[in-house]
């Protein structure tokens, strides 16, 4: 794809679903590298609202009207149909359309790119490793599937040649993206919607791998049973492999958990020199030590000190909705978290009931329906470590309600398998008595899930 460097920058990119955490990034370093660039998304959400005090005009709702003759260049997300006004007002007008990763890949094109995907973990990596490149004298420009909390946004512009970059295996495109770093976090079942089955969801990862620059480097986790098997099928010579597994490249050993924070040390060689770093980092749950063990790998790589890996790792403080505290009042804090799969599921719940020192009363709103049948029995069998779960209605992010989820089994599956005290709560309000009758000092609630949970969130919240 050149549709970019066939554009001049007088003319204009219009974005469809320009309010999406991936979309919004890429619209804004449109607009920094000089093109002219607005866009539309369906509500208004704080993505809009930061575009529109960067000068970039946003419309709320999708209309043929948006696409004016000034456009050149359309861009959407893979969230956006074909039946959208704005792509048939494109089409008939003959105006060129392009997706977000191929313009995100032609963004990154002469650059030298840290790409990272993987079924859990990414968002939080990417922002780690930006994080870690950024302490040293030229900062990466960075595109993360999260808001960073040191940036506070999904778009960090840096000052070298460098770019660090999320890449989503959601849609199957993550695939295009021109990579020098490739790291996978770990691969689980997930997105078999789009991908049909597992094995093809891996046949993905080994071609994302296998397109990884001969001179650049794979970063996965030997610990993770899908990668670690299909590895065998990654191009040799340039593999570094993370975890507690003896066969690892570098070994994480001598954890030590203390309450909200970790002390491990990485272990191992890298281009015949030998590493044994002590790490420190301020972030609840055993996943961010992977997380961090592969910003530090990106780090030795990109020869960063040790002692700055180690201090950067120490002060990172996260990413908006990674068990991000929302408030604490009357003894009780609350807390919100983006995990939308069994796993991360399971992981968060174990890593919040050491963290709480009374119990543990979760919210979750299951994120789409086809991804609650799929994964019905792992869902039923992940709350085993609250102690008590509000079911929310599914949200079901443009997907049409399936008759086949009856909640009221759902809820006798989950109290089942996971034996904890479950029930099913349709509406804010009752939500809101729910927390308010049950919540004591020394608790901790926990709101789950990838749709608009956030929102209600705040809601609740700011009432109490």
């Amino acid at each position: 794809m050149d549709d970019l460097t066939k554009l001049s920058k007088d003319q204009l990119i219009h974005f469809v679903g320009i309010g999406g955490i991936g979309l919004s990034a890429i619209a804004e370093l449109c607009r920094e590298r000089g093109y002219s660039v607005q866009g539309s998304d369906i509500s208004e959400n704080d993505m809009t609202k930061r575009l529109r005090e960067n000068n970039i005009s946003v419309f709320i709702g999708h209309n043929s009207k948006n696409i004016k003759k000034k456009v050149q260049l359309i861009v959407h997300s893979s969230a956006i149909k074909d039946d959208n006004p704005e792509l048939i007002a494109a089409k008939k007008a003959n105006i060129p359309i392009t997706s977000r990763a191929d313009i995100l890949a032609q963004l990154m094109e002469s650059r030298k790119c840290v790409c990272v995907s993987g079924t859990h973990g990414k968002t939080t990596t990417t922002s780690m490793i930006s994080w870690v490149l950024s302490q040293g004298p030229l900062k990466p420009t960075s595109i993360i599937g999260g808001i960073d909390s040191h940036t506070q946004s999904n778009l960090q512009i840096g000052s070298s040649d460098w770019m660090v970059v999320e890449a989503d295996e959601s849609d199957k495109t993550f695939v295009k993206l021109p990579s020098k770093i490739s790291v996978i976090t770990n691969i689980d079942y997930d997105h078999l919607e789009n991908y049909g089955s597992i094995e093809k969801l891996e046949a993905s990862f080994i071609k994302y791998a296998v397109n990884t620059q001969r001179d650049g480097y794979i970063i996965f986790c030997a610990d993770d049973y899908i990668t670690s098997k299909i590895s065998k099928d990654f191009p040799s010579g340039i593999l570094i492999s993370y975890g507690q597994s003896d066969n690892a490249t570098l070994k994480i050993r001598d954890i030590y958990n203390d309450v909200g924070s970790y002390k491990f040390t990485i272990d191992g060689e890298i281009n015949q020199k030998h590493f044994n770093i002590q790490i420190t980092i301020n972030r609840p749950g055993m996943y961010n030590i992977y997380n961090a063990t592969a910003a530090a790998i990106v780090g030795i790589l990109r020869n960063v000190p040790n002692e700055i890996i180690q201090s950067s790792l120490l002060s990172y403080s996260g990413v908006y909705r990674r068990f991000s505290e929302i408030t604490h009042k009357n003894g009780i804090t609350y807390y919100d978290d983006y995990a939308h799969h069994p796993t991360e599921i399971n992981q968060l719940l174990s890593s919040a009931k050491n963290l709480s020192s009374g119990r543990v009363i979760s919210i979750f709103q299951p994120h789409r329906y086809s991804r609650i049948l799929s994964l019905y029995k792992e869902f039923c069998a992940a709350f085993s470590d609250t102690n008590y779960l509000a079911l929310l209605p599914v949200y079901g992010a443009g997907e049409i309600e399936n008759s086949e989820i009856d909640y009221n089994k759902f809820i006798s599956d989950i109290n089942i398998k996971s034996k904890i005290d479950a029930q099913f709560i349709k509406n804010t309000e009752d939500l809101s008595k729910f927390i308010k009758t049950l919540a004591e000092p020394g608790d901790l609630v926990l709101f789950i899930g990838a749709g608009d949970i956030n929102i209600i969130s705040n809601e609740i919240c700011l009432k109490l």
